[in-house]
Order: structure tokens, then C-alpha cells, then sequence
């Protein structure tokens, strides 16, 4: 009985297959990385920590705080004022929420003010979103003075210090966390801020009571003498209102917010009576738009590439691999088989002749 003939597949033979399961292969991640690998990277970054300065446009009058011990009510001399922010990522963090922990000062940038403490206001805030949209999930705190617990703000809706990756500015609502209040995004278009694409979006605060809050900051409420205030009346109870409007500049793939024009006015009220307290319009520094235009570009490229870079390089590998699978195929069609596997097939009886094997191949 014959020896078996060992069959081995030389390269040649090996190679259309292999290109074909390639070709398979990057096909299939054009496909999915951009339906399943993009949307998981397009999410909240946990490792969010972003800084905001900006300085008043003018300079501003302020009440002296000094002067609550005082006779009478005095306002500082017009100096600059600065917004300070910084927004991290802290824990709980998982797969689908973050939440973000953010720390917003309004001061003065001098010593006018004769006390220890220059700041106009502060604020720390504490809420948990969902990281596919940026949307609340309900869990949220908000802490004005750092001598009382942080009041816990179960209903709050709408964004405020940042927006989903890809996200759409349609239908989009802001919280200002000072006077808990969610108000409508309105578009006002498209620009270019530090070389990155953004959509305008502007949100109008209303006048705001923030005495008559829950679990309201004391400091929100004066009650002093008439003559204190230069207004009639033996005891007069004022209440502070606060309002404005914050003109944000949000980064079409990343959804920082890049850039910001924030109106800020807070004045004590009793009935028809005004005493203010600072109004102003900050407007990011040029420092920090290149900050966040950088952070912009960090956060949006992992999602940049695999929508669109890493399907484009597979489809043309796949075509690549594919063309060259049905060219070795055609070529080896044409080639004539060799001596010593034509001559084994004709001592099996399979062909009769050299000749006819060639014919046949």
C-alpha cells in the first residue's frame, strides 16, 4: 500500500485566505468602533479637573462688608473684581454617573476693603451626572457658607458646568447653583474660540429672592435700623436678590465650556428700596480659553478617532486586503502547475499526461 502523500500548503496558497479573513476582520471594526467603541468614549471624563478666571470688564463699586458693624452702609471705591472655578471629578464615579465638585469665588483684587476676608461670594457645589448626557441624576448639595452644612438640592435639573460629548443644543436647560433656578439655553449660533468649533448658548437668570430660599444663608438677610440704609423706618428688613446671565461658548465634540461671558448683579431689597452689593459682567481670560480649548481637544480625541479615523484607516485596509486576496487568486489561476505536483497527480491515475495536467490547471 502506498505511503500517503504529506499535503502542505505553501504560501502562495496560504495567502488569499489569510487576506480574505483580514479583510473580514477590518470590515468589521469600520463597522462597530464607530456604533459601539465611540459612544462609550463619549462620555464625562473622569479625570475632569478644569480652571476658569476671569476679571470684571470694569471696575466695580462694592459694599464694604466692614461696614455691617458700622453706623451706616458704605460702598468701596470702583476696583476689579475676579470669578475664580475649578471643577473636578470626585467620587461616586463609575461606568454611567461622575460627579463633579466645583468651587466658585467672587473677590476683589485688592485690599480696599480694610477686612480679612475680600470676597463678594463663594460657593461650593456638589453634583452627581449622568455621563452620557451631563443631565443630574438627583443627587446634588450647594454650600455658601463654610460654618453650615451644604443644603441638599433634590430636585435640581439642567446643566451648568459642562455638556456630553457630541452634545445637541437643542432643548438644553442651565441651574445657577446661587439662586437654584433652571432657566432655557437659548442658541445665539456658532463661532471659533482658541482654533475649536463651539456653539453660543445663553442663559437669563431672574431676579432672585435668596432669602426666601430653603434653608437660606443668614448673610442673605439685613436687619438694621433705617438710618443704616439711608432709608426711612425704625427697622428695616432687606432681603438679598441676585439675577443675571451667562452667554457660554460650548465646544461642539468635547462639550466643555471654553469660553464665558457671566453678568452677575446682587442688590439688598426692601419693597421699592435698593442697596447694591456688586454688579458685574466677567468674561474669561485669555489664559483660560487656551486652557479649555486644550482640555477640549484632550477629552474629544479618543472619541475622534474612533468614530471617524479608525473606521476610515480599517475600511481601506479592508479594501486594501481584499484587492490584494482576488489579485493572487486570479494570478495563480493562470500559472501552470508545477513538475513535481503534476507528476505525483499522474502516478495516482488522476491524469494521464504532463501535458494534460498543464491543460487542465
Amino acid at each position: 500500500m502506498p505511503d500517503a502523500q504529506t499535503s502542505r500548503w505553501s504560501t502562495r496558497q496560504l495567502l488569499p485566505p489569510t487576506l480574505v479573513f483580514l479583510a473580514a476582520l477590518l470590515a468589521t471594526v469600520a463597522i462597530a468602533s464607530p456604533l459601539f467603541l465611540a459612544p462609550q468614549l463619549a462620555r464625562v471624563s473622569l479625570d475632569t479637573s478644569l480652571v476658569a478666571i476671569s476679571t470684571s470688564t470694569e471696575p466695580i463699586a462694592t459694599l464694604d462688608r466692614c461696614s455691617l458693624d458700622r453706623p451706616r452702609a458704605a460702598m468701596l471705591a470702583p476696583g476689579k473684581l475676579i470669578r475664580s472655578q475649578r471643577v473636578v471629578a470626585v467620587r461616586p464615579a463609575d461606568r454611567h454617573i461622575a460627579t463633579l465638585q466645583a468651587g466658585t469665588v467672587i473677590r476683589r483684587d485688592d485690599n480696599a476693603t480694610g477686612c480679612a476676608d475680600p470676597v463678594q461670594l463663594a460657593v461650593v457645589d456638589r453634583v452627581t451626572v449622568r455621563r452620557t448626557t451631563a443631565a443630574p441624576t438627583g443627587e446634588s448639595s450647594i454650600q455658601t457658607d463654610s460654618n453650615r452644612p451644604a443644603v441638599v438640592l433634590p430636585q435640581r435639573d439642567g446643566v451648568t458646568y459642562l455638556f456630553a460629548p457630541g452634545f445637541n443644543p437643542d432643548g438644553q436647560r442651565f441651574f445657577d447653583p446661587i439662586t437654584r433656578r433652571t432657566v432655557d439655553l437659548n442658541k445665539l449660533g456658532r463661532d471659533t474660540v482658541a482654533g475649536r468649533s463651539v456653539t453660543k448658548l445663553r442663559a437669563d437668570i431672574p431676579d432672585t429672592d435668596l432669602a426666601a430660599l430653603p434653608d437660606a444663608d443668614p448673610r442673605t438677610r439685613i436687619v438694621k435700623p433705617g438710618s443704616w440704609f439711608g432709608w426711612p423706618g425704625a427697622s428695616v428688613e432687606a432681603h438679598a436678590f441676585q439675577g443675571g446671565s451667562y452667554t457660554l461658548s460650548v465646544d461642539e465634540q468635547s462639550g466643555l465650556i471654553i469660553d464665558a461671558q457671566i453678568v452677575v448683579h446682587r442688590d439688598y431689597r426692601a419693597g421699592d428700596r435698593r442697596l447694591s452689593s456688586f454688579a458685574a459682567t466677567f468674561r474669561y481670560d485669555a489664559k483660560t480659553r487656551e486652557s479649555l480649548a486644550d482640555a477640549a481637544r484632550s477629552q474629544a480625541r479618543p472619541g475622534w478617532l474612533a468614530g471617524r479615523i479608525i473606521p476610515l484607516l480599517a475600511a481601506l485596509g479592508a479594501l486594501v486586503a481584499a484587492a490584494g486576496a482576488w489579485a493572487l487568486r486570479r494570478s495563480a489561476g493562470d500559472q501552470p502547475l508545477p513538475l513535481d505536483e503534476a507528476r505525483s497527480l499522474q502516478g495516482s491515475g488522476w491524469v494521464g499526461s504532463l501535458d494534460e495536467v498543464r491543460e487542465t490547471r
